[in-house]
């Protein structure tokens, strides 16, 4: 096996005919300033070919990675890279959901939970067999809120009471989503202001994003509708001096409570062409729904249809995303809520607290899961995340801390003879946590992989066993 990457020739943006050996099994760091070619040689060369060689040493067509513009390339292993771009726009996902250390919890919750009898209102303590310590993930009936439920006698009044599992702590299924923002934690409403313009009638542009078609196509079925309960609809006026059941109508459509008030006694049309309208605010609200459940990963439509909305804490789970049923399941005096709004470094020190207050029986259930729930969290915090909370959306975390998190999970995969890419991973680092992260790297290396940081940072390029600096032009 070669000792070195080699690269002959490289051509493509700034690099000009550049060779280049690279020793593998070393901690490499490519420095120099911005545009002098780094991320280039990096991502766009290494990498790609890397990934490229691999894929058709698999026999798999490599879509979309082209032979990159050198003479040749020896010596390269099969690669991944980490870089700066988030992969995960999804407002369903959070921290904890993304490194699976919530679904480690979401376990302990399910077996070993206490909760309040819904009758008597006194503590309930878990029901298990110590025997099966094994734990299986959620069935398809779990996905099934309306699925019949297993119970068992409260040991105190002997009500039943309903079995809970992992999916009762999931707000991404409907056994533990919260009924009103459906596990989202948040509620959207129409922003009318920005949705309608007062000061126009419908024909002058009125309603945002109806154009000509849009206002033929909707204006008969508002006029039908105006007609079906005995008012006239004048499309001449501005909305600002529309009465109250026209405005109602325009903005909620025949089927809203909210217009249904005017009208109780009448039912609404049962078609399009007699008048059923469903009503501005309300369609923008349906589309939203349908776009997060069945096309959540295109974020440039959502994006779009956001500018029209208002978000706000649900009111009822208070932004905590799980049934009321939920959230009043303990586990040594705390809920899956509170551990989750715990610094993961906190984290760890409450779970490392449970063995000395579980029985020996919840602890033949427990040790196995805390036993993971332990390395996944020490390495979060080794990569200088320990100051992250299980309940940060996915979203709202910068590049660098996303790609901190992606670093915490290749160090557990425990991969060899990999050649890995890293973009400027110590941005926003603190000092101390730099040597932390300098630390991963190194037991990366010492698993037998080739480690390729693009830095900028002194104590990073000081730490490197080799460094490639790249002038300018």
């Amino acid at each position: 096996m070669t000792a070195y990457i080699t690269i002959r020739g490289a051509r493509l943006h700034n690099l000009k005919n550049v060779t280049l050996t690279i020793p593998k099994n070393q901690l490499v760091v490519l420095t120099g300033v911005s545009g002098s070619g780094k991320s280039t040689l990096g991502f766009d060369i290494l990498l790609k070919e890397g990934q490229r060689q691999y894929m058709e040493s698999l026999g798999l067509v490599a879509f979309g990675l082209a032979k990159p513009p050198v003479d040749a390339i020896t010596g390269l292993s099969p690669s991944i890279g980490v870089d700066q771009h988030l992969t995960n726009r999804s407002p369903r996902s959070t921290l904890g959901t993304a490194t699976d250390v919530y679904t480690y919890l979401r376990v302990l919750f399910a077996r070993l939970g206490h909760r309040p009898c819904p009758t008597c209102g006194k503590d309930v303590p878990p029901s298990f067999d110590p025997s099966n310590a094994e734990w299986e993930s959620e069935s398809s009936a779990d996905d099934d809120a309306s699925a019949p439920e297993e119970t068992f006698p409260c040991p105190h009044c002997g009500a039943p009471i309903p079995e809970i599992g992992m999916a009762h702590f999931s707000f991404n299924k409907p056994a533990g989503a919260c009924p009103t923002c459906t596990g989202l934690g948040i509620v959207h409403q129409a922003n009318i202001k920005r949705l309608v313009d007062e000061q126009k009638s419908i024909p002058d542009g009125a309603v945002a994003g109806w154009d000509h078609f849009h206002i033929n196509y909707y204006t008969p079925s508002l006029q039908a509708a105006a007609a079906h309960y005995g008012f006239e609809f004048d499309l001449s006026l501005p909305v600002k001096d529309y009465t109250p059941p026209q405005r109602d109508l325009l903005l909620f459509g025949v089927d809203s409570p909210l217009f249904r008030r005017h009208f109780p006694n009448i039912e609404p049309p049962t078609t399009v062409r007699q008048g059923r309208f469903e009503g501005i605010a309300t369609n923008l609200l349906r589309r939203y729904a349908e776009h997060i459940h069945e096309h959540i990963h295109e974020a440039d439509y959502r994006d779009k249809l956001e500018e029209f909305l208002v978000t706000q804490t649900c009111p009822d789970c208070a932004g905590t995303r799980l049934r009321p049923e939920s959230r009043v399941v303990t586990v040594n005096g705390q809920t899956i809520i509170a551990v989750s709004r715990l610094p993961l470094g906190d984290l760890g020190a409450w779970l490392s607290g449970l063995p000395a207050v579980l029985s020996p029986d919840e602890m033949i259930i427990a040790e196995p899961i805390l036993v993971d729930l332990n390395e996944r969290i020490a390495r979060l915090v080794e990569v200088g995340a320990g100051y992250l909370t299980l309940e940060r959306s996915s979203p709202t975390l910068s590049a660098g801390e996303a790609q901190r998190l992606r670093l915490a999970s290749l160090l557990g995969s425990g991969l060899s003879g990999v050649l890995y890419v890293f973009d400027e991973p110590t941005i926003g680092l603190h000092h101390r946590d730099t040597r932390r992260l300098i630390d991963v790297l190194r037991r990366l290396r010492d698993l037998g992989n080739t480690v390729l940081v693009i830095e900028h940072d002194l104590e990073m390029i000081a730490a490197a066993d080799y460094v490639v600096d790249f002038g300018p032009g």
